[in-house]
């Protein structure tokens, strides 16, 4: 688990040392403490970090003051904002729990501190130049797993009005999930489309003995929030991952995929007598 994302495996140790000298002793949790930390250190400490970090030095140039108002102003409101819904079903479900009147000291520890590692995962990103949408996954994770510390004690006793606001916990998550997921999986249908459209265009190439193949950039069809978006990142390992000169055009403003894999329109008919 240390060695899932820079932001997230700090936290991961965290946690797990704080549930360790809070909640449970066991010393066969200290296998877990330091095989996270051990994780930690492999995605930390690699030369890739280093290197990377060399080639983007407009952010550490800026004054640590500046970095941080920066961050704590603009890029963590953004990046915690960004599920919001979760928040929403956070507050409906801890209302349940105080109306029920079913909270347990141990649970609400739990929710608290991941959500205190949620937060964190993003304020680790005060050392980053750059939050990738992709990279809040881990805060997120952190705060369903709060979620669901609170959800336990919602769901195991129940009244009229916690019972009211867990349907509506219900509701508004399976509203939202709908439309998510329809878009998700019609953007991953659509690229994967255009993926065989590229590598055609790329072996048409080669078995002619071109010198260059000139493929369309991805137009990445609308999902309902940034999270699950692909990186759009254009290697030039790509060339000689395929072992020909690629030029990628700009970024398209249409799904081009429609128009190699949907059957032909028959154009030829009369149009009047």
């Amino acid at each position: 688990a240390g060695c899932s994302n820079e932001n997230t495996s700090l936290v991961v140790v965290l946690i797990s040392v704080a549930y360790f000298f809070i909640m449970n002793r066991n010393k066969y949790l200290l296998i877990g403490v330091f095989g996270s930390a051990i994780g930690a250190g492999v995605l930390l400490l690699a030369p890739g970090n280093l290197s990377r970090a060399s080639t983007i030095q407009d952010w550490y140039n800026q004054p640590l003051a500046w970095r941080v108002l920066e961050h704590f102003s603009e890029r963590l409101p953004s990046a915690m904002g960004a599920y919001w819904q979760v928040y929403i079903a956070f507050i409906i479900l801890l209302i349940s729990v105080v109306l029920s009147r079913n909270s347990s000291s141990k649970l609400m520890f739990g929710s608290f501190l991941f959500m205190l590692g949620a937060i964190a995962a993003n304020v680790a990103f005060l050392a980053s130049p750059a939050m990738p949408s992709r990279a809040l996954n881990g805060a997120l994770c952190f705060m369903i797993l709060s979620i669901s510390f609170v959800a336990h004690s919602a769901f195991t006793k129940f009244n009229k009005a916690s019972i009211y606001l867990s349907v509506t916990t219900y509701a508004m998550a399976f509203l939202y999930f709908i439309p998510s997921y329809i878009l998700y999986y019609s953007s991953i249908k659509s690229i994967s489309k255009q993926t065989e459209i590229r590598e055609e265009i790329i072996d048409r190439a080669k078995h002619n003995k071109q010198d260059q193949a000139i493929i369309p950039d991805y137009y990445f069809p609308p999902v309902l929030h940034a999270g699950p978006s692909l990186d759009t990142f254009n290697s030039e390992a790509m060339s000689r991952y395929y072992g020909i000169d690629l030029k990628i055009t700009a970024p398209g403003f249409f799904d081009y995929s429609r128009a190699f894999n949907f059957k032909p329109l028959n154009i030829n008919a009369k149009i009047c007598n």
